[in-house]
């Protein structure tokens, strides 16, 4: 990616109606995309198949299950069974709806982030154009809502250091979103520890400055983005006080986090796909989800990144550090210790066995960070051609692996090799 010298960044206009009408169609297409054939393969893949049994036992609140996880997005997919039924569409129309959310909600996050609408826009468009994402909303995972959860409140955070953390709502509600991203998975944690770490960071630098009469003071933001947000975690809880067996009595909530770090932390056997960070940094070990014949059509699903986003947005990443501490764009440098963030805990966790997919908030960020280093170097310049070309080589790419990500059918069990680039994928 050849870099120019950026422009002067442009006076921060605050989003209005077209900016969330704009977010609203990302959301709307997404959905769409996300719900084209959304029942191959009509059987369980992958984890769906700890998931979907644990939530049938939940729902009847019949037992304790899937115990090492927190419970919220078990509840989720459970809604989606109750609507829809047990069923393919059942498992995973959740799953889709939340990822619609979360690329209307990264539309509305890179617009107070990064300060234009042609950065939200194109952070969108590669939302919708990541593989990892279009993947985990299309199967009955964890993942997907925690991470909606985080982009949510990656959206009320951002607009809140914009408005000059006047508003308690935007705080409350950040807060309340890191609190179920964190009750659906526990991923979550590096981000909600980033984000009360940057939150820090931002009003110790602007210590100095008068207070507006209306500002939240810092110690009250920490209590909406703290001790709230872990209120909202334990009370996602509250509906194991009346399983059938294996109940968990209000005062044994608590103790029930240790029991679920005991399990998560317990030794896992080795894996076929299992991987380490550095790993997933450079696109080296993507998982197959699933790869078999359905009723006589062989079908496949191959967790991988889009290799535009994945490879070129490490370039991305640089540009974002340079920009942040060289040049005074914050915002920038914000992506880039959130996608640091993401990957360092799986770093330092005593965790021996994890896969690519532990990757997925971090691919997302990838997003912004090629955004906001194709806007302010390239589309404020009015250099819109090399934005313009690497989304659409993307897109390209994107339509390229589309076969191999949705399950669609294919000619016959040796079609994989089609999109074997290396070795390490097979």
């Amino acid at each position: 990616m050849n870099v120019t010298n950026p422009s002067k960044p442009r006076p921060f206009a605050a989003p209005d109606r077209r900016d969330r009408g704009i977010a609203a169609l990302f959301a709307l297409a997404a959905l769409v995309l996300f719900l084209v054939r959304i029942t191959d393969p009509a059987k369980l893949n992958f984890d769906e198949t700890h998931y979907v049994p644990a939530v049938r036992t939940l729902m009847a609140f019949a037992d304790l299950a899937n115990p090492e996880h927190p419970p919220l997005g078990k509840w989720l997919i459970g809604i989606g069974m109750a609507l829809f039924g047990d069923n393919p569409l059942g498992w995973r129309i959740m799953s889709a709806a939340f990822g619609a959310i979360l690329v209307g909600s990264g539309v509305m996050a890179a617009r107070w982030l990064l300060g234009t609408r042609a950065a939200a826009v194109m952070s969108g468009i590669l939302l919708l154009l990541s593989p990892t994402l279009f993947i985990q909303s299309r199967i009955a995972m964890l993942d997907i809502f925690g991470v909606s959860f985080m982009m949510l409140a990656f959206w009320m955070l951002a607009a809140s250091a914009r408005t000059g953390f006047r508003h308690r709502a935007g705080l409350a509600l950040g807060g309340l979103f890191l609190g179920l991203a964190t009750a659906c998975k526990w991923s979550a944690v590096p981000i909600v520890a980033a984000a009360i770490g940057l939150y820090l960071v931002v009003r110790w630098r602007d210590r100095g400055r008068s207070l507006r009469t209306e500002e939240v003071s810092i110690t009250e933001g920490l209590m909406w983005l703290g001790p709230f947000a872990v209120l909202a975690y334990l009370a996602t809880f509250l509906p194991y006080l009346f399983l059938q067996h294996g109940a968990v009595s209000l005062g044994g909530i608590l103790p029930q986090q240790f029991e679920m770090l005991r399990l998560q932390s317990s030794p896992m056997g080795s894996h076929t796909y299992q991987s380490v960070w550095w790993q997933w940094v450079l696109m080296l070990r993507p998982i197959w989800y699933f790869y078999e014949p359905v009723d006589g059509i062989q079908r496949g699903v191959l967790m991988i990144g889009n290799p535009a986003i994945c490879w070129g947005g490490l370039v991305a990443l640089l540009v974002c550090l340079d920009d942040g501490i060289r040049r005074g764009r914050p915002a920038l440098l914000v992506v880039a210790l959130l996608w640091a963030a993401s990957v360092i805990f799986f770093v330092v966790i005593p965790k021996e066995v994890m896969f690519y997919y532990h990757y997925f908030p971090a691919t997302l960020l990838l997003c912004f960070a090629t955004a906001g280093v194709l806007d302010a170097h390239f589309w404020q310049d009015g250099q819109r051609l090399v934005p313009i070309l690497f989304i659409g080589f993307a897109a390209l790419l994107f339509l390229e692996f589309y076969p191999i990500i949705s399950a669609a059918a294919l000619g016959d069990p040796q079609d994989f090799n089609r999109w074997m680039w290396l070795d390490s994928w097979r």
